[in-house]
């Protein structure tokens, strides 16, 4: 049984256990009807608490053939093996933000089930401090939006992946990483860099302890992306203040040390 399909089967458990009185769970749905209603609001069941999750992409020209397209494909079958759990298509907000000559976002938040299919194209260098500063400042103004409208949210996770050494300056984007993930008794971000053959080692364990290596046989995305849509799975049936534990890395990663 894969990583995703025992999260899976985990999440099912909970929700077949669960049990909500009929009159609160149409005062519910009546609230969230008018909440989705709302112009230029992208979030759904704003009753349960959300969290926000940014891929973070390396598309320089280094990522050019196959494994580009082994990352367009890994993210379309993310959205439909996750979007199965009944707890993730509620409680799992998607944005991908791409980063080669410059930083742009792809794809604004949007509830896990509503995530288009993407077509990343690989060109240019590898913008990865504008990236970074991006990707922070869009998980703290989700964030906001959650706070604004009374839902609950799990920390946010911005979860990059590249195969080559920043182009641009990292300074400040490091520090914010850093900042951020200092607060609290767990830090009010959860950064994760992957690192695919050609990465910069010295530069992603600069950033945060959450460094993965890909093994060497190839830039093969599917069983990374197994792993993060059992993540989701995982921390969307725990609790706000939880820390639950992650399933097992896939066979072709491994963590390796930070300067953390």
């Amino acid at each position: 049984m894969s990583i995703f399909h025992k999260a899976f089967w985990h999440s099912k458990a909970i929700a077949d256990n669960a049990e909500t009185n009929k009159e609160e769970q149409e005062m519910i749905e009546l609230k969230q009807t008018g909440f989705q209603e709302m112009p230029g609001v992208k979030v759904s069941n704003p009753n349960e608490p959300h969290m926000a999750c940014v891929l973070l992409l390396d598309t320089s020209s280094s990522m050019i053939g196959e494994p580009i397209n082994s990352l367009n494909k890994a993210i379309k079958d993310f959205k439909e093996q996750t979007s199965l759990d009944e707890f993730a298509q509620k409680r799992v907000d998607i944005a991908i933000i791409e980063f080669n000559d410059k930083a742009r976002v792809v794809q604004e938040f949007t509830p896990l089930p509503q995530l288009q299919p993407v077509c990343l194209s690989a060109v240019g260098c590898t913008a990865m401090g504008e990236g970074i500063n991006l990707a922070i400042d869009k998980v703290k103004e989700r964030n906001r939006f959650y706070a604004s409208m009374g839902t609950p949210c799990f920390k946010p996770w911005i979860f990059m992946i590249t195969d080559g050494a920043p182009t641009d300056d990292i300074s400040v984007a490091r520090q914010r990483i850093i900042d951020e993930e200092s607060k609290g008794k767990y830090g009010h971000l959860k950064f994760w860099a992957v690192g695919v053959p050609g990465y910069n080692k010295e530069t992603i364990t600069s950033l945060t302890k959450r460094c993965i290596e890909l093994d060497g046989k190839g830039k093969e995305f599917s069983d990374l992306f197994d792993w993060l849509g059992a993540s989701m799975v995982t921390i969307s049936v725990s609790r706000v203040d939880e820390n639950p534990k992650l399933p097992d890395l896939p066979n072709n990663a491994r963590v390796i040390p930070s300067d953390f």
